[in-house]
């Protein structure tokens, strides 16, 4: 409501159908939504590994969000050659994108980062987040871009753009949605002091100043004993 737009970037996944929930939802001002992309496939739209061709099908084609609002990755450029040409080129289009939306609608951070009211992240069992995997280079990026170029990928596909780390730690709010047993030990590591998985450092150096939201299932937080919630390192707000 500060600055009368609503700024979120999303993972791919089953998180889009927790945003297709939300299109009965009565009051929602759509018009206000600009909706970008935590990280990206370096594949066309209609791929079923599309990120924005899965928030499509399960969300956006019910919803009333201006085209010019929903940040897509330019498939043009994911025919082009070349082994890191693919994903350098999507991740230098994507940030002059991002960085052409008004501050109005995406004001900025510190350093300069985009500071997007929501990230809607995901986690792997690995403990990633966005396309920033545990012991990649790209966690220590510190050249100031919005967008990574990842064309080594662990998890295919190899090409992919994602928000640098510091981009992550430039928003106002995170959730971090896990389901399912094959998330529990990464759970229970990331409420472990001292872990330096991705999905713990998504939080930024100080998690109180912006406390974090988990969105767990039982199966996901099956490791996590209630009776010692009091020392975990940052609080457990919410299990499904």
């Amino acid at each position: 409501e500060a600055h009368g737009a609503f700024s979120i970037a999303i993972a791919g996944g089953s998180l889009v159908k927790m945003l297709g929930g939300m299109a009965e939802m009565p009051g929602v001002q759509w018009d206000k939504w600009h909706v970008a992309w935590v990280d990206e496939r370096c594949v066309p739209h209609s791929d079923p590994e599309s990120n924005y061709g899965g928030a499509v099908e399960a969300w956006l084609s019910k919803v009333a969000i201006p085209a010019s609002q929903v940040y897509a990755i330019d498939e043009s450029l994911c025919g082009a050659s070349g082994a890191s040409e693919v994903s350098t080129r999507a991740a230098e289009e994507y940030e002059r994108r991002l960085r052409a939306v008004p501050e109005t609608s995406l004001p900025r951070g510190a350093e300069g980062m985009p500071a997007f009211d929501l990230l809607l992240l995901g986690f792997g069992p690995d403990g990633h987040i966005c396309s920033l995997f545990p012991g990649h280079p790209l966690l220590a990026d510190e050249s100031g871009r919005w967008v990574l170029p990842i064309s080594d990928s662990p998890k295919p596909p190899s090409q992919r753009i994602t928000l640098s780390l510091p981009a992550v730690n430039a928003a106002a709010q995170v959730i971090l949605v896990g389901t399912g047993a094959g998330k529990q030990e990464v759970v229970r590591d990331a409420f472990t002091p001292g872990c330096d998985l991705p999905c713990v450092r998504a939080l930024g150096a100080s998690p109180d100043v912006r406390p974090p939201i988990w969105v767990l299932d039982e199966a996901a937080a099956a490791l996590l004993p209630a009776a010692q919630e009091e020392n975990l390192p940052f609080k457990k707000q919410r299990v499904l």
